[in-house]
């Protein structure tokens, strides 16, 4: 039997005045929360803070909580992950808009700010963001809900 590895991915959700920050991927043409993968022997508020770090020109985060608990399974590209979705805060706002993703060199990667009233449907994951801006409209009531497997 094959060995397989299950990645822990974690997805920040930082929503400002209105807007949620978001990556675009421009080679493919669509938006997601940014983050990455846990890495080994860290924390999950310690890997939040070091995504944020990389991924928004060092910004601080402020770890709130975890909102959503995720299955992402794609076999046929042998991927499997779970996926936390952190909501939090961060020390920046404008300075982030289309700030490039470093480890992406060739410049096809970059934050942006979404209106959360007019999402595009090239948001992924779109069916949990449309729970995500209606739990938002709400508060956030909940918090560690799993929501199952969804892949797009």
């Amino acid at each position: 039997m094959e060995n397989h590895k299950i990645n822990v991915r974690l997805r920040i959700v930082v929503i400002k005045n209105g807007k949620v920050l978001v990556q675009y991927r421009q080679k493919h043409d669509y938006y997601h929360y940014i983050g990455g993968h846990l890495e080994y022997g860290e924390t999950v508020m310690e890997g939040s803070i070091r995504e944020v770090a990389e991924e928004c020109d060092g910004a601080k985060f402020e770890f709130k909580k975890v909102l959503y608990i995720r299955a992402f399974i794609l076999p046929e590209e042998n991927e499997h992950s779970v996926e936390l979705f952190i909501l939090g805060d961060i020390d920046k706002s404008k300075e982030l808009e289309h700030l490039l993703d470093p480890q992406h060199s060739d410049g096809s990667v970059w934050c942006t700010w979404l209106d959360s009233d007019n999402l595009p449907a090239n948001l992924f994951p779109h069916p949990l963001s449309q729970k995500l801006f209606e739990d938002y409209k709400k508060g956030f009531p909940t918090q560690g809900e799993y929501v199952g497997r969804m892949n797009k």
